[in-house]
């Protein structure tokens, strides 16, 4: 057995094993890969927005606050120098997919089940997706020990295709929490008084040792063939390891104290967490996605997790607006899931109001993440923060082009303040005021915009790849099942986006 089996099986604490000289040499050190923690954050929304205002006006080169001035994203203006607008990605497959013979579409299906996966969904049963979720893969290579993804989402949240998006599997949908109160409680059994303390600790906190969570490996370790000399020292170092274990560093916030100075308290909490089913989605929204917005901060601070999606339903009424449609209505610009007809008078304005605060949000989770002091840089600069559209416009259900912004670099793994587009030519920003403008207007279908085809799994691998997920040391290659609408085909564009990469 090669030690980097052994050590990839202690969730990679930083455990030295004795030299063995019955055993393989031990390999040489992933280049490239980040020293300090990196974190993925995914800013999810649904049913699209209205896209030739939430673009900024730089299509490609230097952003800066002049760019975002008088657009949705304005309230990220204080940020610009961090920001990065990929520009032209599109999700595969998406339209008309045959899967075992049998063809299905459906843009929100689709827009869920395979934004995140890269894979078709099932075209029979529940529709659910065939693959697994970047949060859970990215997981896995950044987490310590077992540890998935957090997954937040606030209210009443479907449990269907059309209200997951992380998937553990194919075929597995992962459910979102949607109580502030259940993650709360999953971190104050972290909080320290600061200074040094044992993974050990760290593990028990969280309900193992570290020993306990590897058992397995152990076992298959010890079990090797090796000289009785080797299986001595094994036996001398695990003893060791048990009484002393590896001394690791929590954040000196990550304490009652640090979590109050984000205002998450147990009072707030409480307060914040009527939401799920049968709670007040004004509350739930509002209190509720704040405090989700404080625990994502705090859950970052405590090293709790470094796979984290915050997840905001599509089919809901944004009535303290003053709406009295629901977002997936409204998109559709007629007040409900129909196609075609007269639009709801004001329908722009509305979806203007929703889009502007979702951006609110998005720029209270980016500034929370960037006030915050990690060794000689802020928090967000060691961090990948995406807000991801489940659509592009959600009249005409598009997914090219996609409107994507991530705030931080990932550790100076990719370029910020600056918009790059990856596909080339000339990008629209689509036409998403085409129609409605005005009282009894006829809904229009020309709201899209054409281009921006590149596929998703390119950013996705450039995304894990800045996290420092390695296979063998290198880079990773590829992410998902397809990259086109052939099924059959597979990856057909493999490797990351070199363009978006800082060190190009």
């Amino acid at each position: 057995m090669k030690r980097r089996t052994f050590l990839k099986g202690v969730g990679g604490a930083t455990l030295a094993a004795p030299f063995l000289s019955s055993l393989e040499r031990p390999v040489k050190a992933q280049d490239g890969a980040p020293t300090d923690p990196v974190r993925m954050v995914i800013f999810y929304t649904q049913n699209g927005c209205l896209t030739n205002r939430w673009f900024p006006s730089v299509a490609e080169g230097a952003i800066d606050a002049a760019a975002l001035t008088g657009k949705t994203l304005e309230p990220l203006a204080p940020f610009a120098s961090k920001l990065l607008f990929p520009r032209g990605f599109g999700m595969f497959p998406k339209g008309n997919v045959t899967v075992n013979g049998v063809t299905y579409f459906d843009p929100h299906d689709q827009g869920m089940g395979s934004k995140l996966t890269a894979a078709p969904i099932d075209s029979a049963g529940e529709h659910w997706a065939l693959g697994r979720s970047l949060d859970h893969v990215a997981a896995d290579y950044v987490n310590q020990g077992s540890t998935g993804p957090l997954v937040l989402s606030v209210g009443n949240t479907f449990a269907n295709v059309k209200g997951i998006l992380s998937y553990t599997a194919s075929g597995e949908p992962y459910s979102p929490e949607t109580k502030p109160s259940n993650v709360y409680s999953s971190l104050t059994g972290l909080f320290q008084g600061g200074g040094t303390v044992t993974e050990a600790d760290w593990r028990v906190a969280r309900g193992n040792s570290i020993i306990d969570l590897v058992s397995d490996h152990l076992d298959v370790y010890a079990n090797q063939n090796m000289s009785a000399n080797d299986q001595r020292r094994v036996s001398d170092w695990l003893e060791l390891l048990r009484e002393t274990e590896q001394q690791v560093v929590v954040s000196a916030q990550c304490t009652e104290e640090g979590a109050a100075g984000l205002g998450v308290t147990a009072d707030a909490v409480s307060a914040a967490s009527p939401g799920g089913f049968g709670g007040s989605t004004e509350t739930a929204f509002t209190q509720g996605g704040d405090m989700m917005i404080k625990l994502i901060a705090l859950t970052m601070m405590c090293d709790a997790n470094r796979s984290i999606i915050m997840q905001w339903p599509g089919f809901v009424t944004f009535d303290w607006l003053g709406h009295e449609y629901d977002h997936h209505g409204l998109s559709h610009r007629i007040g409900n899931a129909g196609v075609g007809g007269t639009c709801v008078t004001g329908v722009i304005d509305m979806l203007n109001q929703i889009d502007q605060w979702y951006a609110g949000r998005y720029a209270q989770l980016v500034s929370l993440i960037d006030s915050i002091v990690e060794g000689d840089k802020k928090m967000l600069d060691n961090s990948a923060v995406m807000w991801l559209p489940e659509l592009a416009d959600g009249n005409a259900h598009n997914n090219n082009n996609l409107p994507i912004v991530i705030a931080g670099s990932a550790g100076g793994y990719l370029k910020t303040g600056v918009a790059v587009n990856v596909a080339g030519g000339t990008l629209e920003t689509g036409n998403s005021e085409a129609s409605c403008m005005a009282e009894g207007d006829e809904v229009g279908f020309n709201t899209g915009s054409r281009g921006g085809e590149v596929p998703l799994n390119k950013l996705y691998v450039t995304l894990l790849n800045a996290l420092g997920a390695r296979e063998g040391g290198e880079l990773i290659q590829s992410f998902g099942m397809v990259d086109s609408n052939d099924v059959e085909a597979g990856i057909t564009q493999p490797g990351e986006m070199e363009s978006l990469k800082a060190t190009v």
